[in-house]
């Protein structure tokens, strides 16, 4: 568990009541693959455009990332160009149809992998230029604990955990809760239900969580929401088209809408305020982290 890692966190950031930056930067996650964090990630991006708001969708699993899969779009050049070609990121932030923008992830590279930090930084500098171009960023994260999944939840303004009813889903997901909430109690974070039977499952394993969080990391949770097990969530996915924009009146919609909405609600709490999302990164990888067994 981390004991120490505190470089950036300036406590709750209010001002008469409203937070101190534009963009709001959202990290959906997971602890564990196969929960449909992507599906929801996406979805959620298209139901805040559909709110009016410009939305920027950022593959933040860097090296395996499947965003431009999920929204049936081909990406010909990603992050690897950035830093291969030195190419703008306008050249490479991909306008969907959806009327979301989206920065594609590489597929593996050996290379890339070994020279994080240098690509970070180049991001980092490139991204200047959009920091203010968005109200919402919203970044799909890989699953799990590594460190490069904790700068982007550690860099970010809320969170959103997906957990299905599976054992090892639950367990995974507070793995990520546990540490995310050792480094900044304060940071919002969701949990939101995938596959479950009916809306009180969901319930019953917030609620479980929230005691669990509550009693043994002195904090909380908030609820974000759940997703029912339904066949037409399936088939869009195999269609590759989300099922916001092919059943925009269906049940799944509806409750990423409501989603979308209760994490509008909290406030942040971080102080990178004036940091884009790749600086923030930089900052939560060169803290000290201190790891106790």
């Amino acid at each position: 568990m981390i004991t120490k890692l505190r470089a950036g966190y300036d406590g709750d950031l209010k001002a008469k009541g409203k937070t101190l930056q534009k963009t709001q930067i959202i990290a959906i996650t997971s602890g564990k693959g196969g929960v449909g964090k992507t599906t929801i990630a996406v979805n959620m991006a298209i139901a805040w455009q559909q709110l009016g708001k410009k939305v920027l969708l950022i593959d933040a699993d860097l090296y395996l990332g499947n965003v431009d899969l999920n929204l049936g779009i081909r990406s010909e050049k990603t992050i690897a160009d950035v830093v291969k070609k030195d190419l703008e990121l306008s050249e490479v932030i991909i306008k969907t149809p959806m009327k979301i923008d989206v920065l594609p992830a590489s597929s593996a590279s050996l290379d890339l992998i070994e020279s994080e930090n240098e690509i970070l930084e180049k991001l980092a500098e490139k991204f200047k230029r959009f920091e203010n171009s968005y109200d919402y960023i919203i970044l799909d994260t890989g699953a799990g604990i590594a460190l490069n999944v904790l700068s982007f939840l550690l860099g970010s303004d809320k969170i959103g955990v997906v957990i299905t009813p599976d054992p090892a889903s639950i367990t995974d997901a507070y793995a990520v809760i546990k540490v995310v909430k050792s480094v900044n109690k304060n940071l919002p974070v969701y949990l939101i239900g995938n596959m479950v039977n009916h809306a009180d499952e969901s319930d019953v394993l917030f609620k479980k969580m929230n005691l669990m969080v509550h009693k043994f990391l002195d904090s909380q949770i908030y609820y974000g929401g759940a997703l029912l097990k339904d066949d037409m969530v399936a088939r869009s996915v195999k269609k590759q088209r989300p099922f916001i924009l092919e059943h925009p009146n269906g049940l799944a919609a509806n409750a990423v809408r409501g989603m979308v909405r209760r994490f509008m609600q909290a406030l942040t709490a971080n102080g990178f305020a004036s940091k884009n999302i790749f600086e923030r990164v930089l900052e939560t990888k060169n803290t000290q982290v201190e790891w106790s067994h």
